[in-house]
């Protein structure tokens, strides 16, 4: 059974390698430059990424009333006096360090916006100049970068909600 197993593995391997292989020698080279700007920014917010979302299973803890792992929210806060914290108050400082990252990333990417809409912009020069920088490359590296952003924002967003309706939670419980 278990070598039936292993064959089937090896078959699934097998058929997904030639797919991607088969997936890139169709694809066109602005859907390459996407795929190189999903994964560059990917890499670019990593940290963000895990960050938030090891903040959101921080905060899910603590809603469902569980005692989280305070040594990634310590660590990540880097404070002196961390350890003596409530949970709820490490939480926010944890999304606050979080925040040079987040900026970072986002400037980075209204760059990037800059860039496509001053190609984009250049009426008298359009075709030319796109012609010549690679401007639909640099589109495709674009709308690659605005799937990444987009799962950020929607990581910092939801953390950050998350956070609040805890903060709300325990503020009615205590008055």
């Amino acid at each position: 059974m278990r070598w039936i197993l292993a064959i089937l593995w090896g078959l699934l391997l097998a058929f997904a390698a030639w797919g991607l292989a088969v997936g890139f020698m169709l694809a066109t080279p602005q859907e390459l430059a996407a795929l190189m700007g999903f994964a560059g920014f990917m890499l670019l917010g990593s940290r963000l990424v895990w960050g938030y979302g090891a903040l959101l299973a921080f905060v899910e803890a603590l809603h469902q009333g569980e005692a989280p792992d305070r040594s990634a929210a310590e660590a990540a806060v880097r404070a002196p006096q961390a350890a003596e914290l409530p949970a709820e108050a490490l939480a926010g400082f944890w999304l606050a360090a979080l925040e040079p990252y987040r900026y970072a990333f986002f400037a980075v990417y209204a760059l990037l916006l800059l860039i496509v809409l001053a190609l984009k912009l250049a009426v008298p020069l359009g075709s030319v100049w796109g012609w010549i920088t690679g401007g639909s490359l640099i589109e495709g590296v674009f709308w690659g970068a605005s799937v990444a952003a987009l799962i950020v924002w929607a990581l910092s967003a939801a953390a950050a909600a998350r956070l609040l309706e805890l903060s709300l939670r325990n503020t009615a419980a205590s008055a």
